[in-house]
Protein backbone atom coordinates (compact mmCIF):
# COMPACT_ATOMS: atom_id res chain seq x y z
CA UNK A 1 0.00 0.00 0.00
CA UNK A 2 2.89 2.27 0.97
CA UNK A 3 4.17 1.57 -2.43
CA UNK A 4 1.07 2.36 -4.44
CA UNK A 5 0.76 5.65 -2.48
CA UNK A 6 4.21 6.59 -3.13
CA UNK A 7 3.83 6.10 -7.11
CA UNK A 8 0.36 7.66 -7.01
CA UNK A 9 1.79 10.97 -5.73
CA UNK A 10 4.77 10.56 -7.98
CA UNK A 11 1.69 10.96 -10.96
CA UNK A 12 0.07 13.88 -9.40
CA UNK A 13 3.53 15.53 -9.10
CA UNK A 14 3.93 14.73 -12.64
CA UNK A 15 0.87 15.59 -13.84
CA UNK A 16 0.79 19.23 -11.83
CA UNK A 17 4.19 19.93 -13.37
CA UNK A 18 3.43 19.61 -16.84
CA UNK A 19 0.39 21.27 -16.02
CA UNK A 20 2.39 24.25 -15.00
CA UNK A 21 4.45 23.70 -17.46
CA UNK A 22 2.19 24.39 -20.61
CA UNK A 23 0.63 27.30 -18.61
CA UNK A 24 3.84 28.73 -19.05
CA UNK A 25 4.74 28.17 -22.00
CA UNK A 26 1.24 29.28 -23.15
CA UNK A 27 2.13 32.67 -21.22
CA UNK A 28 5.56 32.85 -22.89
CA UNK A 29 3.62 31.84 -26.87
CA UNK A 30 1.90 34.91 -25.93
CA UNK A 31 4.23 37.57 -24.55
CA UNK A 32 6.38 36.53 -27.42
CA UNK A 33 3.63 37.02 -30.12
CA UNK A 34 2.29 40.33 -28.71
CA UNK A 35 5.81 41.83 -28.61
CA UNK A 36 6.27 40.79 -32.23
CA UNK A 37 3.60 42.27 -33.10
CA UNK A 38 4.10 45.55 -31.18
CA UNK A 39 7.47 45.48 -32.60
CA UNK A 40 6.02 44.98 -35.88
CA UNK A 41 3.56 48.09 -35.23
CA UNK A 42 6.47 49.76 -34.08
CA UNK A 43 8.29 49.26 -37.55
CA UNK A 44 4.95 50.30 -39.38
CA UNK A 45 4.68 53.55 -37.31
CA UNK A 46 8.78 54.71 -37.60
CA UNK A 47 8.27 53.96 -41.37
CA UNK A 48 5.20 56.84 -41.16
CA UNK A 49 7.06 59.59 -39.21
CA UNK A 50 10.04 58.73 -42.03
CA UNK A 51 7.62 59.45 -44.55
CA UNK A 52 6.67 62.94 -42.42
CA UNK A 53 9.85 63.86 -42.18
CA UNK A 54 10.16 63.81 -45.77
CA UNK A 55 7.20 65.91 -46.81
CA UNK A 56 8.03 67.76 -43.99
CA UNK A 57 11.76 68.62 -45.07
CA UNK A 58 10.28 69.43 -48.62
CA UNK A 59 7.84 71.78 -47.28
CA UNK A 60 10.94 74.06 -45.22
CA UNK A 61 12.68 73.83 -48.42
CA UNK A 62 10.17 75.59 -49.95
CA UNK A 63 9.80 77.55 -47.45
CA UNK A 64 13.50 78.46 -47.45
CA UNK A 65 13.61 79.39 -50.74
CA UNK A 66 10.73 81.44 -50.66
CA UNK A 67 11.47 83.44 -47.56
CA UNK A 68 14.97 84.22 -49.17
CA UNK A 69 13.63 85.54 -52.58
CA UNK A 70 11.16 87.61 -50.80
CA UNK A 71 14.25 88.89 -47.70
CA UNK A 72 16.31 89.85 -50.71
CA UNK A 73 13.50 91.80 -52.16
CA UNK A 74 13.07 93.74 -48.80
CA UNK A 75 16.52 94.77 -49.00
CA UNK A 76 16.04 96.00 -52.80
CA UNK A 77 13.53 98.19 -51.31
CA UNK A 78 15.10 99.54 -48.82
CA UNK A 79 17.73 100.56 -50.73
CA UNK A 80 15.36 102.61 -52.69
CA UNK A 81 15.25 105.00 -49.30
CA UNK A 82 18.83 106.49 -50.80
CA UNK A 83 17.66 107.18 -53.77
CA UNK A 84 16.64 110.59 -55.14
CA UNK A 85 12.68 110.67 -55.84
CA UNK A 86 13.04 111.37 -59.43
CA UNK A 87 14.99 107.76 -60.52
CA UNK A 88 12.84 105.52 -58.58
CA UNK A 89 11.41 102.68 -60.90
CA UNK A 90 7.78 101.86 -60.22
CA UNK A 91 8.21 99.32 -62.70
CA UNK A 92 10.82 97.67 -60.70
CA UNK A 93 9.60 98.61 -57.49
CA UNK A 94 5.82 97.46 -57.46
CA UNK A 95 6.68 93.94 -58.04
CA UNK A 96 9.16 94.11 -54.84
CA UNK A 97 6.57 95.61 -52.63
CA UNK A 98 4.56 92.78 -54.27
CA UNK A 99 6.45 90.10 -53.32
CA UNK A 100 7.39 91.66 -49.42
CA UNK A 101 3.53 91.52 -49.00
CA UNK A 102 2.16 88.43 -50.10
CA UNK A 103 2.15 85.86 -47.52
CA UNK A 104 2.09 82.10 -47.59
CA UNK A 105 2.09 79.63 -45.15
CA UNK A 106 3.63 76.30 -44.69
CA UNK A 107 1.75 73.90 -42.82
CA UNK A 108 4.31 71.29 -41.33
CA UNK A 109 2.89 67.31 -41.42
CA UNK A 110 2.43 65.34 -37.84
CA UNK A 111 -0.51 62.82 -38.55
CA UNK A 112 1.34 60.05 -37.24
CA UNK A 113 2.98 61.48 -34.05
CA UNK A 114 -0.29 63.66 -33.48
CA UNK A 115 -2.31 60.27 -33.55
CA UNK A 116 0.41 58.20 -31.37
CA UNK A 117 0.31 61.56 -28.56
CA UNK A 118 -3.79 61.41 -28.91
CA UNK A 119 -4.07 57.62 -28.26
CA UNK A 120 -1.41 57.38 -25.48
CA UNK A 121 0.74 54.69 -27.80
CA UNK A 122 4.44 56.90 -27.86
CA UNK A 123 5.51 54.05 -25.44
CA UNK A 124 5.45 51.69 -28.78
CA UNK A 125 8.74 53.66 -29.48
CA UNK A 126 11.07 51.15 -27.85
CA UNK A 127 14.28 53.71 -27.84
CA UNK A 128 13.88 56.61 -24.90
CA UNK A 129 15.97 58.75 -26.77
CA UNK A 130 14.10 58.71 -30.01
CA UNK A 131 10.79 58.76 -27.86
CA UNK A 132 11.90 62.37 -26.12
CA UNK A 133 12.90 63.25 -29.48
CA UNK A 134 9.08 62.98 -30.93
CA UNK A 135 7.37 64.23 -27.91
CA UNK A 136 8.82 67.11 -28.31
CA UNK A 137 8.41 67.97 -31.91
CA UNK A 138 4.77 68.95 -31.84
CA UNK A 139 5.81 72.45 -29.62
CA UNK A 140 8.34 73.26 -32.38
CA UNK A 141 5.25 72.70 -34.95
CA UNK A 142 3.03 74.68 -32.85
CA UNK A 143 5.79 77.85 -32.44
CA UNK A 144 6.01 77.82 -36.20
CA UNK A 145 2.56 78.09 -37.24
CA UNK A 146 2.06 80.46 -34.52
CA UNK A 147 5.13 82.79 -35.93
CA UNK A 148 3.63 82.29 -39.54
CA UNK A 149 0.04 83.84 -37.65
CA UNK A 150 2.03 86.69 -36.46
CA UNK A 151 3.39 87.64 -39.82
CA UNK A 152 0.13 87.40 -41.43
CA UNK A 153 -1.41 89.73 -38.59
CA UNK A 154 1.56 92.11 -38.95
CA UNK A 155 1.20 92.68 -42.44
CA UNK A 156 -2.53 92.76 -42.39
CA UNK A 157 -3.25 95.22 -39.77
CA UNK A 158 0.15 97.08 -39.92
CA UNK A 159 1.47 97.50 -42.76
CA UNK A 160 -1.69 97.72 -44.94
CA UNK A 161 -3.58 100.00 -43.50
CA UNK A 162 -0.34 102.25 -43.51
CA UNK A 163 -0.16 102.02 -47.16
CA UNK A 164 -3.95 102.36 -47.64
CA UNK A 165 -3.30 105.80 -46.27
CA UNK A 166 -0.45 106.22 -48.83
CA UNK A 167 -0.97 105.03 -51.83
CA UNK A 168 -4.33 103.00 -54.07
CA UNK A 169 -3.46 99.72 -53.06
CA UNK A 170 -4.97 97.93 -56.88
CA UNK A 171 -2.18 100.52 -58.41
CA UNK A 172 0.60 98.42 -56.38
CA UNK A 173 -1.34 95.16 -57.34
CA UNK A 174 -4.07 92.76 -56.21
CA UNK A 175 -1.70 89.66 -55.70
CA UNK A 176 0.31 91.48 -53.06
CA UNK A 177 -3.18 91.16 -50.82
CA UNK A 178 -2.29 90.18 -47.46
CA UNK A 179 -4.56 86.53 -47.89
CA UNK A 180 -2.96 83.45 -46.85
CA UNK A 181 -0.99 80.95 -49.18
CA UNK A 182 -0.61 84.33 -51.44
CA UNK A 183 -4.32 84.04 -52.70
CA UNK A 184 -5.28 87.09 -55.23
CA UNK A 185 -7.98 88.98 -56.41
CA UNK A 186 -9.05 88.08 -59.91
CA UNK A 187 -9.25 90.32 -62.77
CA UNK A 188 -8.71 93.77 -60.64
CA UNK A 189 -7.48 96.62 -62.75
CA UNK A 190 -4.16 97.57 -61.56
CA UNK A 191 -3.70 100.73 -63.84
CA UNK A 192 -0.14 103.09 -63.12
CA UNK A 193 0.36 104.36 -59.41
CA UNK A 194 1.36 107.65 -59.31
CA UNK A 195 5.03 108.67 -59.41
CA UNK A 196 4.76 110.99 -56.75
CA UNK A 197 3.09 108.83 -54.70
CA UNK A 198 5.17 106.05 -54.60
CA UNK A 199 8.06 108.41 -54.21
CA UNK A 200 6.73 109.84 -51.24
CA UNK A 201 5.66 106.11 -49.64
CA UNK A 202 9.48 104.81 -50.27
CA UNK A 203 11.84 107.80 -49.07
CA UNK A 204 9.33 108.22 -45.80
CA UNK A 205 10.72 107.04 -43.00
CA UNK A 206 7.07 104.86 -41.39
CA UNK A 207 7.77 102.59 -44.44
CA UNK A 208 11.31 102.37 -43.80
CA UNK A 209 10.77 100.91 -40.45
CA UNK A 210 7.65 99.12 -41.27
CA UNK A 211 9.57 97.51 -44.33
CA UNK A 212 12.84 97.05 -41.81
CA UNK A 213 10.77 95.06 -39.66
CA UNK A 214 9.09 92.64 -42.08
CA UNK A 215 12.94 92.40 -43.12
CA UNK A 216 13.64 90.87 -40.07
CA UNK A 217 10.66 88.97 -39.53
CA UNK A 218 11.13 87.30 -43.13
CA UNK A 219 15.11 86.44 -41.72
CA UNK A 220 14.26 84.99 -38.29
CA UNK A 221 11.78 82.46 -41.01
CA UNK A 222 14.76 81.81 -42.40
CA UNK A 223 16.82 81.09 -39.44
CA UNK A 224 14.02 79.06 -37.69
CA UNK A 225 13.15 77.21 -40.84
CA UNK A 226 16.85 76.10 -41.10
CA UNK A 227 16.55 74.94 -37.62
CA UNK A 228 13.66 73.02 -37.89
CA UNK A 229 15.12 71.53 -40.90
CA UNK A 230 18.04 70.45 -38.57
CA UNK A 231 15.94 69.03 -36.00
CA UNK A 232 14.60 67.01 -38.45
CA UNK A 233 17.56 65.77 -40.07
CA UNK A 234 18.59 64.72 -36.67
CA UNK A 235 15.38 62.60 -36.31
CA UNK A 236 15.47 61.45 -39.38
CA UNK A 237 19.07 59.77 -38.84
CA UNK A 238 18.28 58.53 -35.32
CA UNK A 239 15.12 56.44 -36.60
CA UNK A 240 16.98 55.19 -39.05
CA UNK A 241 19.73 54.23 -37.21
CA UNK A 242 17.42 52.55 -34.45
CA UNK A 243 15.54 50.39 -37.81
CA UNK A 244 19.09 49.10 -38.83
CA UNK A 245 19.71 48.05 -35.32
Amino acid sequence: MPEQNSLSWKRIFAEGAAIVASILLAFAIDAWWVDRNEIERESRILMSLLAEIDQNQELLRQAGDEYKRRYMDALKILEYIDVSPTDIDNAQLRPLIRSVLTIRTFHLESGTLAGLLAAGELSLIRNEGLRGRLAAWPSQIVEWSEEQEAVFVYVRDIMVPFLSNKVQLRHIGPDFAPFPDGESLPNVPTGEADNDSIAELITSVEFDNLMFRRAQGLWYAIRDGETLTAQLSEIDGQIREYISE
